[in-house]
């Protein structure tokens, strides 16, 4: 689709007002959003300048160093990486610099050498930089040391001026990117823009947003797998779903029921016997005693490019891990419920939703991967979605494996 469309920007506008719809003639929900913009304008941006200056910065030498505030979750990171390496084109020899939201989530997309640089967590600081951005499903440019980059890189500026223009289109979303992001993949779902879609457009690249750029052979090196003993080994991942940084609850709506698990673990090992049935995951997914190997809560995010490269097939909730293996040789068997599989999806894969209802991911704010739009106890595709169906997708994968 084209972004600058007339009837593409119509719609943007209009939902640009559905925040004020019903507040517009109230007094405090106006104060409520002028509140957040003064805190973001004011008291963020002052706080982090001031502490930029107080901490130590990048060498002012004749590189440029370039700041990335890669927001989200471990699949929003792997996302952003596409948009980075469009990026690292354009600059070359610039000193590339990431901060993450997801803990350590920059060692499982970057080798650290002198052109990258991974920091550790604490409050992102951009102002020592020359060039700062903040990826998340939006792109923002949130810094710019114009004298620096006139002198090092001119070529770059026309670049500048174009996602200059771009992201003032998109002002009323970037202004408050943490509290409005859901609307903007609301509007990304509705006109049909792949997830890394407005990356490409706000940063003024125009990359394939489909695009998977391989992951370096550093980070997918055979011989990680060996603490495991799964170097050389035929096997079968799979993920509960649950993404670690879920405050969980309960039971997140977009994760399979236990029992449908193990009834899928009983065909594949009985499909497949000579195959190990390898469960990953966080601090928050629950151990289940049906894998032949259980590594939840005993690797490093690091490790897990390897993992998913040299498995046979990946099976999954749509997650973290799935939009980390955009960059591997491995596919996966991914399993949709509130999520949307035309956004999410990666051609790659064999994408499963049976669509009982439809996608509600994020009509009802930060709850929706607890709450069902609906009412219902557990999600409705996800209920549908049977461990037989599951289990020929996976064969598919598997048969063209191991001819």
């Amino acid at each position: 689709m084209k972004l600058d469309d007339k009837k593409t920007r119509l719609d943007l506008v209009a939902l640009e007002h559905w925040p004020l719809l019903y507040g517009r003639d109230c007094r405090v929900v106006r104060w409520a959003f002028a509140y957040r913009q003064w805190r973001n304008k004011i008291w963020w941006q002052t706080r982090r300048r001031l502490l930029s200056y107080l901490k130590k910065g990048p060498p002012q030498d004749n590189r440029l160093h370039v700041y990335w505030h890669l927001r989200g979750g471990l699949g929003d990171c792997a996302v952003s990486r596409v948009a980075v390496l469009a990026m690292r084109e354009q600059l070359p020899e610039a000193v590339f610099y990431f901060h993450t939201d997801s803990p350590r989530a920059a060692e499982a997309l970057f080798v650290p050498d002198e052109k990258n640089v991974l920091l550790p967590g604490g409050i992102p600081l951009w102002y020592r930089y020359d060039l700062a951005f903040e990826t998340c499903q939006s792109f923002k440019t949130v810094h710019i040391n114009r004298r620096r980059l006139e002198k090092l890189a001119p070529e770059f500026l026309p670049l500048l001026e174009k996602m200059t223009k771009r992201q003032k289109e998109y002002e009323f979303f970037l202004s408050d990117n943490y509290l409005l992001e859901d609307l903007l993949g609301y509007f990304m779902v509705r006109h049909h823009v792949p997830r890394a879609g407005m990356l490409s457009y706000m940063s003024g690249l125009d990359f394939d947003p489909l695009q998977a750029p391989p992951f370096p052979a550093a980070l997918t090196d055979e011989r990680r797998l060996a603490r495991w003993g799964l170097q050389g080994k035929k096997y079968i991942t799979f993920h509960d779903g649950i993404d670690a940084t879920f405050t969980l609850g309960k039971r997140p709506l977009k994760c399979w029921s236990v029992e449908k698990w193990k009834e899928l673990a009983g065909l594949l090992k009985a499909a497949y016997p000579e195959l190990l049935l390898v469960q990953l995951g966080g601090k928050n997914s629950p151990v289940f005693d049906f894998a032949d190997i259980s590594l939840v809560g005993k690797t490093q995010v690091a490790d897990l490019p390897a993992l998913l490269n040299a498995s046979l097939v990946h099976i999954d909730g749509e997650s973290g891990l799935v939009q980390l293996s955009r960059g591997l040789k491995n596919r996966s068997v991914v399993l949709f419920g509130p999520t949307d599989k035309t956004f999410f999806g990666l051609d790659k894969n064999i994408n499963l939703k049976e669509d009982a209802c439809g996608s509600c991911m994020w009509l009802l704010g930060r709850t929706w991967h607890e709450r069902c739009a609906l009412g219902c106890p557990t999600c409705q595709n996800l209920e549908a979605l049977t461990p037989q169906k599951v289990a020929e997708a996976a064969r598919l994968v598997l048969e063209e494996k191991l001819k």
